[in-house]
């Protein structure tokens, strides 16, 4: 694409007062034509003020869209591509906007505005459409769907997605979630229509090098283990879970849940050993809440109350303080553009774990890229456009715009953290929980007349070495980068049967 430039003759055009410019749209293609799309955008602009020629204003609404998108003004764009479109079927030029709204839609990385557009203004003729726009329109509308958990109407769009689009892999991936969400819902043991999808997803995507089928295959690993894990089936969830890249972002969530997978197949030392994995401090960066959760809970499981006492010790001490820096910004008056900025650069009296957690969300990402998108547009409006009607045109809209992604980026924060103060509340609870049940049962030890105090223990068993690749080191205080997610913790079961049955 051609850089958009204003030439001298073309600003000779612009500075002259507006009532003395005639509505002349073969100007305007004449400059489209030339690439010179601010040009044309500015003259097509000044036909569908001043004309009163039907063909040429219905022409031109849609070339000023198209001509800003050329000139790299995506957010004009959407909105005029938007009233062409929502003027109907009845306009000569409804789906060419369709067209120009999808592109919109590629270059923003826009999954919310234009799908939502596009699903609200869903017709019959969308079929006369290329095959590349109709598999775009058909994972828009199926996304949409999913999202409002309408998964009858979902499945019918996302189906209909064919093998050849770059929607497909991504239109697979929402039916695993759905099959996921569904087979929850209705309380089932069998998650293998999940699985299947997770399985073609898995085959598909291996050794992919782009980026975003990189992080698809990641999270449909994380998928497939989790569908595992939820039919109960733990040694198979590991196996997945350590399929995931070391050191890929979504490492960490893989090696924290298979803790949980190890705890629930009573492989109590490999659970503590990926918690003394995400504990240390290379993830010092991370949110690690019910790390904390899990290792009082193998703790307890074991009866080693006094190590139980001292991890839930350290949650409390970390996270109960947490709680409560959350509820001013929860229950606050900050505007959207504050909750914003409060992700972006912190604030003392903000909790960084939840800040960061927040930050890394793939949404939030693409939200605040929006709004960046909006800032760079704008900056170069103002710049680049010589003073006018039109200008003043594209800067209120601009701004518009602005507010309206802003408030979007600003809901989502909100929702984001009513989510995780939910979540640590839960982790709260639970581990009030666990620090009850653990007084209760050294009350038991006491009355039965056992000793509850514990000195040193004496070192456990050796870890079993699975294989010639692996080595025992014993953990002498020092993480190494290598080692992490490697880890087990050798740990004696202490209950005392006669009082634990």
């Amino acid at each position: 694409m051609r850089s958009a430039r204003i030439s001298a003759a073309a600003l000779a055009i612009l500075a002259l007062p507006q009532v003395a410019q005639a509505a002349d749209i073969d100007k305007a293609i004449q400059a489209y034509n030339s690439d010179n799309y601010v040009d044309a955008a500015f003259l097509f602009f000044d036909v569908t003020e001043r004309s009163d020629d039907p063909d040429s204003k219905v022409k031109a609404e849609y070339y000023l869209a198209h001509s800003l998108f050329r000139a790299g003004y995506l957010l004009p764009a959407f909105q005029y591509y938007g009233e062409v479109f929502n003027a109907g079927e009845a306009h000569p030029y409804f789906l060419k906007a369709t067209e120009g709204l999808l592109n919109v839609a590629d270059k923003l990385g826009d999954d919310t505005l234009v799908p939502e557009l596009i699903n609200k203004g869903y017709v019959g003729s969308f079929s006369q459409l290329k095959a590349d726009e109709l598999n775009a329109i058909n994972y828009m509308v199926g996304m949409i769907s999913q999202r409002r958990r309408d998964y009858a109407e979902a499945k019918q769009f996302l189906e209909a997605v064919t093998e050849s689009s770059p929607y497909y892999i991504r239109a697979r991936y929402l039916l695993s979630i759905m099959a996921v969400s569904t087979a929850t819902d209705q309380g089932a043991e069998d998650y293998s229509e999940a699985i299947a999808h997770f399985d073609e997803l898995e085959k598909k995507l291996t050794g992919s090098t782009e980026d975003e089928k990189k992080k698809l295959f990641r999270i449909s690993l994380l998928g497939k283990a989790r569908a595992y894990y939820s039919q109960g089936d733990f040694k198979k969830s590991v196996e997945y879970y350590e399929k995931v890249p070391r050191f890929s972002e979504d490492w960490y969530d893989a090696m924290f849940e298979s803790g949980w997978a190890y705890f629930q197949n009573a492989q109590f030392g490999k659970a503590l050993g990926m918690v003394h994995s995400i504990q240390s401090p290379y993830f010092d960066d991370r949110y690690r809440a019910e790390s904390f959760v899990l290792k009082a809970t193998v703790y307890f499981q074991m009866c080693h109350f006094d190590r139980a006492r001292k991890a839930l010790d350290a949650f409390f001490l970390i996270y109960e303080p947490m709680s409560e820096q959350l509820k001013p910004f929860m229950e606050g008056e900050q505007s959207d553009a504050e909750m914003v900025e409060l992700i972006v650069k912190g604030d003392a009296k903000f909790p960084n774990e939840i800040r960061l957690q927040v930050s890394n969300n793939r949404r939030f990402q693409k939200f605040l890229k929006q709004v960046q998108e909006v800032d760079s547009e704008l900056e170069k409006a103002k710049a680049q456009f010589p003073e006018g009607g039109f200008k003043a045109q594209m800067v209120s809209l601009l701004q518009d715009q602005r507010e309206q992604r802003v408030a979007l980026t600003g809901k989502l924060v909100r929702d984001q953290l009513r989510r995780e103060a939910a979540f640590l509340d839960d982790f709260l609870n639970q581990a009030r929980i666990i620090k009850f049940e653990t007084a209760d049962a050294e009350r038991k030890m006491l009355e039965a007349g056992k000793d509850i105090t514990k000195g040193p223990r004496a070192r456990g068993p050796r870890p079993e070495v699975p294989d010639d690749k692996h080595q025992y080191w014993a953990f002498l205080g020092e993480y190494w980068i290598d080692e992490m997610g490697y880890y087990e913790h050798s740990i004696k079961d202490e209950c005392v049967n006669d009082i634990f049955e």
